[in-house]
């Protein structure tokens, strides 16, 4: 394989027969670098280097501006923008959201030589063609939009004057300029020959440059383009070199220099579908790993991450076998610990409402690692604050709130969560200080990535002093925090290695007139390669189309050409594409894939699978626990303990779960309840409940009785929901909705009592009464005992009843049974269980009756256990009689002897 630049070194020593008075002008720095490499190689004696400039820099050097910082940019705008006629403005924070796309429309009205009074001016015209015609007439919105782009003009031109005026610029000014200039700097240049490599798309100032260079001046161009795709008339990759060709009268009757034919040799393509972009990086790491056990030669490898996102997967995913890696993109600043630190840091103070911070901010701040680092010097600080939010469901904290729950002063706690709310110069203060602590930390780590994090960090922070002190309207922290994101999105972390050998990891752009025998490129799906269709500007399609502007046609065309540049030359090829594509991932494989897989000229060459990983899933088996003699002792200390209904249900619903929950103990995470849960409706219903009722044990109830207490319910309700929830202000938002409902069915429950009255005497016996049984197990040589807490005991016409409250969902099939081996055998007879423990429990010789009371379906009415005939028609007895009672106590004590039983194990029960 002859490299490109090679070639072009070769040929143009064998013109010149030097190179002290050529001046090289490349797409990148990156060509550049390889440009040297490539002189260097071929000559054997000191000589004066030719000048090597990118596009960007040589256009610099034309145009004498200055390159000007995207937030400087932004800041300059912003001054032009509030001098301008509208009456109304945005405050800086709403700017930055469309600012930045009105400075990429300005970039690209320049780069193309765009009449800018002519497009402004269509522009308005046809917003106000578009606003024409509506029944009401022009609503005061399409009205604000009309006048809005009627400043477009105004803006450019005090925008453009005013940054001339100051040697700086942007891209688009800086290539404006030059196109002006390009006289002058022809003739200050009158000895030097101009070397133009490898362009493809050039905007109409690089157009305009670039002829005006070749026509008056000893200077050529090379193009980087095989004869396959220029001789194809319908080919997007030379769909820009053709364009030239027909339209540059400097091209018009010639040949395109030195055109080479490589696209159609001998060369393996192999297409890889992979699901998913982990999978993809995996797949490239092993990949790499077997390229490199048969590459002898050690040749460069390129490595092309059509997604950079990819980069970090890609990084986890390198082999060992790898000993030289060169990654030009950069790792982004924004995906480093540092980063997400800061940025927690500062949407946690922007939070802060009433001076109250919001409990899953301070969650986030103690448990990111950095603040870890900061605040463990003495104990588990971080991690018994969170422990303390949860307890008590805290929800919102001031900052003397925060502060109680530290059990010593810790200076670093006081820096991270301040007494007040900050302004934009104190974050940036703190902020300062916290980097001068972690640095300290990390030093003594040698934590480098982390430590070249926070010195940029230290310098955007710098930066962000001067802005803040020179902008007012940067004091809030919500603006600042805008143009902190603005800054960080620009930087990033340079890697170092070799630049011309080993594995080199770049992006799209960065492959450029660079050539390599074995290409890898990850993630070729639609709307990734190519970009797909988006198009964030103020100038619409057709206006573009007007105006001879690129639209994403030709975008499309770009990606074309970098697609099949890096493969003209290269021996071995393997694209990775995403078979799962997602909104974030991508779409379909891309037009690429199917154009390559279609081309009948390479059905030859090309090779198509889907990966398919090697391991076979692992079945889902039952977790089955055997019982040791420990566990066996463990048993042992529960049944002394006491058995409670819960713990039988959960026994028969899941073994495995009973171990767990009950035997290790295991518990859900805890977690503050912002809106209240379940179990803490039924506790708070449960407490109010038995608040209310226990002036009136021992008594018959009456309905004057019944309606005294109904004026209780309000502040009984408060007082409880306070107690076992919040002592907050719940007098708003959806807890006052829960508050409001809770009191809804506590009275619901009152009403219930007092219609029940009208037919029956109810005389209460005993509340939330805690009971516990001995049971005659004698097959065990320990006691075992049966335990729990009965909502309420009561007399119904001189009938003794268990009443259960439950607040969830309750049906009659779940209170009744056929037979007693239906409670051990069926988890959905949990209630008919629960009921027969408590009549159990309350070692009563009078026949019971034991139901539930649905607080939340009182139409129900009392829910009581039966048992019920096989015989037509069905029987139901609700009477919980002696032989009843021994009937479940033989089942009872089957299933305890099977939880004891050394072996029987805890089986999982899959659902």
């Amino acid at each position: 394989m002859s490299a490109f630049l090679k070639y072009v070194v070769q040929n143009t020593y064998n013109k010149y027969g030097s190179f002290e008075n050529l001046v090289f002008v490349v797409p990148s720095v990156r060509s550049s670098t390889y440009l040297k490499a490539h002189i260097a190689e071929l000559i054997e004696s000191p000589i004066f280097s030719p000048t090597i400039l990118s596009i960007e820099h040589f256009i610099q050097e034309i145009s004498q501006l200055n390159k000007t910082s995207n937030t400087e940019l932004l800041f300059r705008l912003y001054s032009i923008y509030l001098n301008s006629e509208l009456k109304e403005k945005d405050d800086f924070f709403s700017f930055t959201r469309w600012g930045q796309t009105l400075l990429s429309d300005f970039d690209e009205l320049d780069r193309y030589l765009i009449d800018t009074k002519s497009i402004f001016d269509y522009l308005t015209a046809l917003n106000k063609l578009n606003a024409w015609g509506g029944k009401d007439g022009l609503t005061t919105m399409v009205t604000d939009y009309v006048k809005f782009t009627q400043t477009f003009k105004y803006l450019y031109d005090e925008f453009t004057s005013h940054l001339l005026s100051t040697k700086d610029s942007y891209q688009g000014l800086r290539y404006k300029l030059a196109y002006s200039k390009i006289h002058s700097y022809i003739s200050q240049t009158s000895k030097k020959s101009h070397v133009f490599v490898g362009f493809n798309a050039l905007n109409k100032s690089e157009e305009y440059i670039v002829q005006k260079i070749l026509a008056t001046s000893t200077s050529e161009i090379y193009w980087d383009i095989d004869s396959y795709f220029l001789n194809d008339p319908l080919h997007d990759a030379s769909y820009f070199i053709k364009r030239h060709k027909k339209n540059w009268p400097y091209l018009s009757g010639k040949k395109l220099q030195d055109v080479q034919s490589n696209f159609l040799e001998n060369k393996n393509i192999e297409i890889i579908g992979i699901p998913k972009n982990i999978s993809q990086a995996k797949y490239i790491g092993s990949l790499i790993s077997n390229i490199y056990s048969s590459n002898t030669q050690n040749k460069p490898i390129a490595l092309v991450l059509a997604d950079e996102t990819l980069l970090p997967a890609i990084l986890n995913s390198i082999p060992e076998e790898v000993k030289e890696i060169n990654i030009t993109m950069g790792y982004p600043l924004s995906e480093t610990s540092i980063s997400n630190f800061f940025t927690v840091l500062i949407d946690s103070y922007i939070n802060i409402i009433n001076n109250k911070w919001y409990y899953k901010d301070i969650l986030r701040i103690l448990s990111n690692p950095i603040a870890v680092n900061l605040l463990n010097k003495e104990s588990d600080f971080t991690a018994n604050i969170i422990n303390k939010i949860l307890k008590n469901n805290y929800t919102y904290l001031t900052p003397e709130e925060l502060r109680l729950l530290t059990d010593y002063d810790n200076d670093n706690f006081n820096l991270i969560f301040p007494i007040h709310k900050l302004n934009s110069k104190e974050f940036i203060t703190r902020s300062q200080q916290i980097i001068t602590l972690l640095q300290t930390s990390y030093n003594q780590t040698h934590q480098l990535i982390e430590l070249e994090s926070l010195q940029l960090y230290h310098n955007l922070f710098n930066q962000l002093n001067k802005y803040v002190a020179e902008q007012e309207y940067l004091n809030e922290l919500k603006t600042l925090k805008s143009i902190l994101l603005e800054l960080i999105a620009e930087e990033q972390l340079n890697f170092q290695g070799s630049t011309t050998d080993g594995l080199q990891i770049m992006g799209m752009l960065e492959s450029r007139t660079l050539d390599f025998e074995t290409v890898i490129m990850s993630s070729v799906n639609e709307d990734i390669l190519p970009a797909g269709k988006s198009n964030n500007s103020f100038i619409p399609f057709d206006v573009k189309k007007e105006y001879n502007m690129p639209t994403f046609k030709d975008k499309d065309a770009v990606y074309t050409y970098h697609f099949y540049r890096l493969l003209q030359r290269a021996k071995d090829v393997y694209l990775t594409y995403n078979t799962e594509p997602d909104v974030l991932e991508g779409g379909e494989k891309s037009r690429f894939i199917h154009q390559l897989l279609t081309d009948a000229n390479l059905k030859n060459f090309v090779k198509h699978k889907i990966a398919v990983q090697n391991s076979m899933p692992n079945p889902i088996e039952e977790k089955t626990i055997e019982k040791t003699p420990k566990l066996i002792d463990e048993i042992k200390v529960i049944c002394s303990s006491g058995l409670s209904p819960t713990s039988l249900t959960n026994y028969i619903k899941n073994p495995y779960g009973f171990y767990k929950k009950h035997i290790l103990k295991i518990r859900e995470q805890q977690q503050v309840e912002e809106t209240i849960a379940h179990n803490t409706f039924g506790t708070i219903i449960h407490d109010v409940l038995e608040a209310l009722y226990t002036p009136l044990i021992g008594q018959y109830l009456n309905k004057t009785i019944l309606e005294q207490t109904k004026t209780k319910i309000n502040s009984t309700v408060q007082e409880h929901f306070k107690r076992t929830y919040s002592d907050r202000n719940v007098d708003k938002g959806q807890n006052f909705i829960v508050l409001k409902v809770i009191t809804k069915y506590i009275e619901s429950v009152i009403q219930f009592e007092i219609n029940q009255i009208e037919k029956h005497q109810i005389k209460i016996l005993s509340l939330e009464q805690e009971l516990k049984v001995i049971l005659d197990i004698p097959e065990l040589d320990y006691p075992v005992n049966l335990k729990g807490k009965l909502d309420r005991i009561d007399e119904i016409d001189g009938q003794l009843r268990i009443l259960d409250y439950k607040t969830g969902k309750v049906t009659k099939s779940e209170v009744e049974i056929f037979s007693f081996d239906e409670l051990t055998s069926d988890d959905k007879k949990a209630k008919a269980f629960q009921l027969l423990c408590y009549s159990l429990l309350s070692q009563n010789s009078k026949p019971i009756v034991s139901g539930i009371l649905p607080v939340k379906n009182l139409n129900l009415g009392i829910l009581s256990f039966a048992k019920k005939s096989n015989s037509k028609p069905i029987t139901k007895d609700h009477l919980i009689t002696d032989v009843v009672l021994n009937e479940f106590k033989s089942e009872l004590k089957r299933l305890i002897l099977e939880i004891a039983d050394p072996k029987t194990p805890f089986k999982e029960v899959l659902l």
